[in-house]
């Protein structure tokens, strides 16, 4: 009895090793960087997570809402041992006086990439001249999945675009790929501040994921702005998208 018991579990621990190891290469780190320190008009300071080893990156910065592509290369660096790191980086002259100012990390091999966006001067920078539509509203951001021998599964992150605006009172979306059960946040702002630290204009939860419309209340403090900012932001999990409108009544 006891050399069955025996195989059995021999037999169990030899079925659920493969499953284990499958489960260890599905996930994945991919290199990323939060801003840590800005010193207006001189210099700004990130933190980097997750960086693959050994491989030389160079730093570009630009205008707000251009992720730093094809920016002012401010500098390079090797990522040593990967990991976690602190890096400084001086504001190029170009970019002096901006309220807000884009930030990119681009491996120059291995096609890693990742972006970001400071504020450099908040109280009285200067923006650059934009004319944009609604037709071409701000793309979303995406993180970038590194290069792999076995690519993973897509990921999808979700995306909304506004559908009709009543000035002053309300703003109406339609959304897909938003993940199952979560719950969100709508939050509203001041043009340029991709919702971020906005007003509450209320929740929603996903449901059962993918696609979702709804229609939300614009706060009484943002009556008569021009532009407004609107971002969903899940309550857990980390997922976000944002958006902005021209308060201008339209029909669906």
């Amino acid at each position: 009895m006891n050399k069955k018991r025996t195989l059995v579990i021999v037999l169990l621990l030899t079925m659920l090793f493969p499953a284990v190891v499958g489960i260890s290469k599905a996930q994945a780190a991919y290199p990323s960087f939060t801003i840590s320190e800005v010193k207006k008009d001189e210099s700004v300071t990130i933190l980097t997570q997750d960086m693959p080893k050994n491989l030389d990156w160079k730093v570009l910065m630009g205008e707000y809402n251009t992720r730093g592509e094809n920016g002012i290369e401010v500098a390079t660096f090797n990522s040593g041992a990967g990991g976690s790191m602190s890096a400084t980086f001086n504001i190029p002259d170009a970019l002096k006086g901006r309220a807000t100012i884009s930030i990119r990390i681009e491996s120059l091999t291995g096609g890693y990439y990742y972006y970001n966006w400071f504020w450099n001067d908040q109280a009285n920078g200067t923006w650059p001249t934009v004319t944009p539509t609604p037709e071409t509203p701000e793309p979303t951001p995406t993180a970038t999945p590194a290069p792999t021998s076995t690519p993973a599964p897509a990921v999808k992150y979700p995306t909304f675009n506004i559908v009709a605006v009543e000035k002053d009172n309300t703003v109406s979306v339609v959304g897909k790929d938003f993940p199952a059960d979560t719950e969100f946040t709508v939050l509203m702002g001041q043009m340029w501040t991709i919702g971020i630290n906005g007003i509450v204009a209320g929740t929603f939860d996903s449901g059962e994921g993918g696609d979702m419309s709804a229609t939300f209340t614009i706060p009484p403090q943002l009556a008569g702005l021009i532009r407004i900012s609107i971002r969903l932001q899940a309550t857990s999990g980390g997922w976000y998208a944002y958006n902005w409108f021209w308060n201008n009544t339209t029909l669906e």
